[in-house]
């Protein structure tokens, strides 16, 4: 059985709210996150939704939470990143778990986000194997294949996301600062 809430996020994410808007900086659907969320991930944030991990789909909407959610939230925030180690630790127990088996395309595409998100190259290469084993049939396979290297070049180059450092107050190499001048930077 599925917590309300969870529910209630995997609707707004998979019914309410058009794909292509997933990706777009729009300050009206962040504001929309934001007063239907918050709380949730607040609630989440404490533990208090931990009971989550316990089921694949609410498990799906804990990831959407810390990973998507937050990033609407806190756009150029740290706080946006604050979930990110977290939601990798979640998104492994349900890969092991067997979870993916039980989400649709689309679900598992969110659910295997999170690492592409990650710093580590690693949890980019997971990423990958679980891209090959599970997403193959979803109509934009190339396109995320595409997306994913563009973002694990960056990951290989800088063992970071240099769009990152002036948000988490980090200092830019000069590297990256020249990198940052390009386009596809973010």
């Amino acid at each position: 059985m599925i917590a309300d809430k969870a529910q209630e996020i995997l609707d707004f994410w998979f019914k309410e709210t058009p794909s292509e808007m997933h990706f777009k900086i729009d300050e009206n659907l962040d504001q929309q996150i934001r007063v239907k969320f918050l709380k949730d991930y607040e609630l989440a944030s404490q533990n208090e939704y931990d009971d989550w991990q316990d089921h694949p789909m609410s498990c799906l909407a804990l990831v959407i939470l810390f990973d998507q959610f937050s990033r609407n939230m806190f756009r150029n925030d740290k706080k946006s990143f604050e979930k990110d180690h977290k939601t990798r630790l979640i998104v492994n127990d349900a890969v092991y778990s067997g979870y993916l088996e039980a989400m649709n395309v689309n679900q598992r595409f969110f659910m295997i986000l999170p690492l592409i998100h990650s710093e580590e190259i690693s949890d980019h290469e997971m990423a990958y194997y679980l891209l090959n084993k599970y997403l193959r049939e979803h109509e934009d396979y190339n396109q995320i294949k595409k997306f994913w290297k563009d973002h694990t070049k960056v990951v290989r180059q800088f063992h970071r996301y240099p769009h990152r450092n002036e948000i988490l107050q980090r200092e830019s190499t000069k590297e990256e600062i020249e990198f940052l001048k390009g386009s596809n930077s973010s």
